[in-house]
Order: C-alpha cells, then sequence, then structure tokens
C-alpha cells in the first residue's frame, strides 16, 4: 500500500440528515454519510492515496466499486468494505439490496473566494442555510463551501460572467415535492460566460440545472443525486457552446438532456442547439428517462454537432434508453456523435432514434435524424437482456427518415455487432443503417 496523502473533511451541521445504511471513514478518520432519498453520499479532498473504509448495514458480500472500469477490487470482509484511491475522483458502491453509495473526492479547491467579497454570494459551512430564491446578476458568484448546505433555488437571466461553485450542497428541500411543488432547481437563461462546478444537489422538484439560450457553458465536477420525476439532471435548452465533463449524475428522469421549445406556454426556448460536449461522466438513470437524451421538444430549425465522450453509464434501469434521439418537432437533428461509452446495465431499450409525434411536442411539420456515428461501445449484456430488451430506429414518414447511422466497433459483451439482428434493432423508415 502507498504512503496515504492527508484528507480534508467537511464539518457539517447536525441537522443535516445522515445514513443509517452506511458509515464511512477515510485514512481511519469517520467521514459524515448523508442522507438522500435514493443514495447516501460522502464527499472529502484528498491530493493522493487515500484509503477508504465502509461499514454497510448488512452483508456487503457482493459488494461493487463503480464504474467498473475504474478497476478498483475492494477487500470485503462480512459488512466491510475497504479500498484504495490513488487521488481525486467519483465512484458509486453498489451493495446489493442496499441504496447506492456515492463517494465523492474533491481535489482542494483554487482560488476560494472570501465571505464579504464583492459580488460573491457566500454559504458557510456548518450550517444549513433557508436561502429561497437566489439571483445571480453580471459578474456575480454563487459560492458553497463544502459543509454548508443551501436550501433554496437560483435565477439568472441575461447576465454575463456568473457562476455556482463550492463544494457544497444545494438541496431542492426548500420546496416539497409531497405538496405538489414543481420548482426547477437552477436556471440560466439568456445568459453568457456561465460556469458550475463542483457542488452537489440534492431533493430537487423539477429540473436540476438548466441552460437556456445561453453560449459558453462550463459544467464541471458537478454532482446530482435526483429522486422524483421530471429530475432531469442537466437540460440543455436552446444553447450553443455548451462544455459539460468530470459530472456524476444520478436522476429518476434524463441524465442529460438537449432541448429546444415553448415551455409553460410563455419560456420561449427555441434557439438552434450547436457544439455541445459531454465527457469524462458517470450516469446512473432510475425509472423514467434516458442516459443520454436529445428531445423530446425540438421545435427549433438544428441541433447539431453534439458530442458525447468517455461516458461511463452504471445503469439504465427504467423504460428509458441509453443513447436515445426524439425528434418531435421540425428540427434537423445531425452531425451526433457518442464515442468511447461503457454500459454496464441496461433494460428496456439499449438505443432509441426515432422521428415521432407526442404529447411534448407543437410543430405541426416533423424534421429529420441523420449523420450518428456511435463508436466504440462496450455493452454488458446480462442474462436478462436477450428477448426483453431491445433498440429502435425509426423516421416518421419515408419522407422524414432517420438515415445515415453508423455502428463502428459496438461491441455487446466480447461479441462485436455486425448487423440489424444482433442488436434486436427495429427499424422503420430508415436509409443507411450500417455496421463496422
Amino acid at each position: 500500500m502507498n504512503t496515504l496523502s492527508p484528507a480534508s473533511l467537511y464539518r457539517y451541521h447536525a441537522a443535516q440528515p445522515r445514513s443509517t445504511t452506511f458509515a464511512l471513514s477515510v485514512n481511519g478518520e469517520p467521514v459524515a454519510t448523508l442522507l438522500a432519498e435514493k443514495a447516501d453520499f460522502a464527499v472529502f479532498e484528498c491530493t493522493g492515496p487515500t484509503l477508504i473504509s465502509i461499514v454497510a448495514e448488512s452483508s456487503a458480500a457482493d459488494a461493487q466499486v463503480k464504474p467498473l472500469s475504474a478497476g478498483i477490487i475492494p477487500e470485503i470482509e462480512n459488512r466491510t468494505i475497504q479500498f484504495q484511491i490513488e487521488g481525486p475522483r467519483n465512484l458509486c458502491i453498489d451493495v446489493p439490496g442496499l441504496k447506492p453509495l456515492f463517494i465523492y473526492a474533491n481535489a482542494p479547491e483554487i482560488n476560494k473566494p472570501s465571505a464579504g467579497e464583492e459580488g460573491v454570494h457566500f454559504f458557510a459551512a456548518g450550517a444549513i442555510h433557508e436561502a429561497g430564491e437566489i439571483v445571480l446578476k453580471n459578474g456575480e458568484t454563487l459560492y458553497i463551501e463544502g459543509g454548508a448546505v443551501v436550501r433554496g433555488f437560483v435565477r439568472s437571466n441575461g447576465a454575463t460572467n456568473v457562476a455556482i461553485r463550492g463544494h457544497g450542497i444545494l438541496d431542492g428541500r426548500y420546496h416539497s415535492y409531497a405538496q405538489g411543488d414543481r420548482v426547477r432547481s437552477v436556471i440560466f437563461a439568456h445568459c453568457t460566460g456561465v460556469e458550475v462546478s463542483d457542488i452537489i444537489m440534492i431533493e430537487p422538484t423539477s429540473w436540476m440545472l438548466v441552460f437556456a439560450c445561453c453560449r459558453d457553458v462550463h459544467v464541471d465536477g458537478l454532482k446530482q443525486i435526483g429522486s422524483c420525476m421530471s429530475s432531469d439532471g442537466i437540460d440543455i435548452c436552446a444553447s450553443s457552446d455548451v462544455l459539460i465533463e468530470n459530472c456524476c449524475l444520478r436522476n429518476d428522469d434524463d441524465n442529460i438532456a438537449i432541448k429546444a421549445g415553448v415551455f409553460e406556454k410563455v419560456l420561449h426556448w427555441t434557439n438552434n442547439v450547436e457544439n455541445v460536449i459531454v465527457r469524462h461522466c458517470i450516469f446512473l438513470n432510475g425509472q423514467p428517462g434516458n442516459a443520454m437524451e436529445i428531445g423530446y421538444e425540438l421545435s427549433t430549425d438544428r441541433v447539431s454537432n453534439v458530442v458525447f465522450e468517455d461516458i461511463d453509464v452504471i445503469n439504465a434501469h427504467g423504460d428509458g434508453a441509453v443513447f436515445s434521439i426524439h425528434n418531435g418537432d421540425r428540427a434537423i437533428v445531425e452531425n451526433i456523435r457518442w464515442e468511447n461509452i461503457r454500459v454496464e446495465h441496461y433494460w428496456d431499450k439499449l438505443v432509441d432514434f426515432r422521428v415521432v409525434r407526442s404529447r411534448y411536442n407543437r410543430d405541426t411539420e416533423r424534421g429529420i435524424i441523420r449523420n450518428i456515428h456511435l463508436k466504440n461501445i462496450r455493452v454488458i449484456h446480462a442474462y436478462f437482456n436477450p428477448g426483453c430488451s431491445t433498440s429502435l430506429i425509426s423516421g416518421y414518414t419515408a419522407e422524414k427518415p432517420v438515415h445515415d447511422v453508423h455502428f463502428e466497433d459496438f461491441y455487446l459483451n466480447e461479441k462485436k455487432v455486425m448487423c440489424a439482428d444482433e442488436l434486436e434493432l427495429h427499424t422503420r423508415n430508415t436509409e443507411d443503417i450500417r455496421f463496422s
């Protein structure tokens, strides 16, 4: 075992709910293990080799450290799980029969702001802040210190150079899903130069992070645990020049959703979507929704140049898909690429590319889908998938087809897929679907 590096721990208010399922220590020091509805989580900072020990409430005999691509094989004895990480990273501990445990090992912060600094909404560690609405104007930053919990929601409209930063928690429980509240946690609308980095978002009542008609957006190191229907992770609505990286998203709807349209009759988010990159992320998708979705609302002229790369999909448990495009409006959806994607579990659909008409859509004209490339895809195809799981590619009509879809080095387990039958792929109104 390498010499362990020091770890920095956060202090949380005693009223912040703790896990009763897991107890965790880092380098022998107890770490606050916090409770969310669909998963528990622990957060700390480290710079190098760090020893993690977990005690579960019941047997951990078949526990796994995910994503599997991390290559971490834990030592397990009865209820205790132990392993070492070599530095900052996000992990999910999967113990059969128990909720997931997320480990967010952060790198130390750089350029941390100070309380009282001009233009900074600073929320300090050790407290639960009932903040309500937080409005960000030009040049302002919302900073949530590690150990702080902010209950509220964020709005920024028409601003430039705005940011949300810190290792703390943005908690959606300022509103109540049970009482019918449906409030999006964060909306940046018509903004330019937006940064969201490192925070943890939990307990939303609707979409979690929305960029509407924005440009020059960077999301880095975001963590989410969404636990309600419609808890989309990141919604890229009518926005361009967007980079999302190093995120760990667990949602009960789409992890990533790319959209454009009129929402609630008054939100005209109808710009084209161009130049979006999503990379180096971990996704877990619950009962509804899709892991990586374009659609359904696509009431715009064009969605183009979208890349998903180096993604681990730990699970897509529900009735959605891993790779999905649902074009329900008039848009031309083109030049979309998935590359170096690893899928550990899926249930209903693996690939779902369709031109459709649905309850979400407004345009009378249907669009098309073209020039789609899936390259170096590795899927664990479990014993329950054959005969139950499927893939779909369908145009609306022969005049509104899906065409030019290329599956290159697409593997189910160790078998390279070379035809539609091997993928259990059903097609209609398609042209030029090829495998290599």
